[in-house]
């Protein structure tokens, strides 16, 4: 569409071209013309003002003539052919007269065709300034033209690009379902084991709540399950004595309880974490802990150890946490509360191995 658009604008463009030439030639033609008959109506005006002049100078005689025979009055004087002279002469004058009337209307008439070359060369002005318009256009669709055949090209080139990109992201997507795949009958079997494994914890878990029956009753530790997970909380009297944190022979035994009922408890992480009430250090146990944060970090990692040492469990297994005062459970207001909140937590959950 473009292409005949384009074919159809240099056809008009070159019409209009040829039609000013021609124009212009004719033009050209009747100005040579009229320059000629100018040229020839100035050389009969010469002849003309000459045969005046030369009439004039023959009156003039004559009249000189007519002057002499007045006084001489001689009657043989030529003065008939005086007479034919200036008769001729009129004749010659006369015939001239028409000679440049017939110049006049001739010239008239080349005058009018002047004036019809000229408005002929005036639509010819006009033509090569509508043509010189149409030069103006023809460049600025040219122009932009070529900006959208540069943009069909870019739009070309981008089409076979994302068409690559395209292929390209189909091949990884492809690679993907296949690593998708792989992971999910790898996370079957995950689960399967974490399967296995929730239910060797729950089988732990009840083992532990039957044999720490007692302290349950005596409200000196608490057991919590929530989903896969069991808490177990030990006040610090159970285990510790005040300002210390080596583990008495009570709470070994109860730490030895729970170790025991872990053993054969395959792939668990066990989370302690150790806590205190808001109460500063004593000065007298201010040398050892400095502050409630190396307490509750040093009774955590006692903990921990024991069960490690004592129990065999999986070191790697474990993850010790001191969390000072910050996390209460009671008032610090009151001492019942305070004794709450010295405690100890030992969280065990299923482990989650990264994929």
């Amino acid at each position: 569409m473009k292409n005949v658009s384009i074919v159809v604008l240099a056809l008009l463009v070159v019409a209009a071209i040829v039609s000013g030439f021609i124009f212009y030639g004719k033009y050209l033609d009747m100005k040579d013309t009229v320059g000629a008959s100018n040229e020839k109506l100035s050389d009969l005006n010469e002849k003309v003002a000459q045969l005046q002049n030369e009439n004039s100078l023959l009156k003039d005689q004559i009249s000189e003539s007519a002057q002499r025979l007045k006084e001489l009055e001689d009657p043989r004087l030529p003065i008939a052919q005086l007479e034919d002279a200036i008769e001729a002469k009129d004749e010659a004058i006369s015939g001239l007269d028409e000679t440049v009337a017939q110049l006049r209307e001739e010239n008239a008439r080349l005058s009018e065709q002047i004036g019809e070359s000229a408005e002929r060369l005036k639509e010819l002005e006009g033509a090569k300034l509508r043509i010189s318009q149409l030069e103006d256009e023809i460049k600025v669709k040219d122009h932009a033209f070529s900006r959208l055949d540069e943009k069909v090209r870019k739009l070309e080139e981008g089409s076979k690009e994302e068409k690559r990109i395209g292929e390209s992201l189909r091949r990884e997507l492809s690679s993907k379902d296949a690593m998708v795949a792989a992971l999910r009958d790898k996370l079957r079997g995950a689960e399967s084991v974490a399967k296995a494994r929730i239910e060797e914890l729950k089988s732990a878990y009840e083992s532990l709540i039957s044999q720490l029956k007692k302290q349950l009753k005596d409200k000196e530790m608490t057991i919590r399950k929530f989903e896969e997970k069991l808490s177990i909380t030990f006040v610090d009297k159970i285990l510790f004595d005040f300002g210390s944190a080596r583990i008495r022979s009570e709470g070994r035994g109860i730490l030895t309880r729970v170790g025991d009922s872990l053993k054969n408890v395959h792939g668990m992480k066990i989370r302690v974490v150790g806590h205190t009430d808001n109460r500063s250090i004593k000065g007298e146990y201010l040398w050892k802990f400095p502050s409630n944060w190396e307490l509750s970090s040093a009774r955590a990692s006692a903990v921990a150890r024991f069960l490690q040492e004592e129990s065999g469990l999986d070191p790697e297994s474990f993850e010790v946490v001191g969390r000072s005062f910050y996390e209460p459970v009671a008032s610090n207001e009151t001492k019942e509360g305070r004794a709450q909140n010295r405690r100890v937590e030992v969280i065990i959950a299923p482990k989650v191995e990264e994929q």
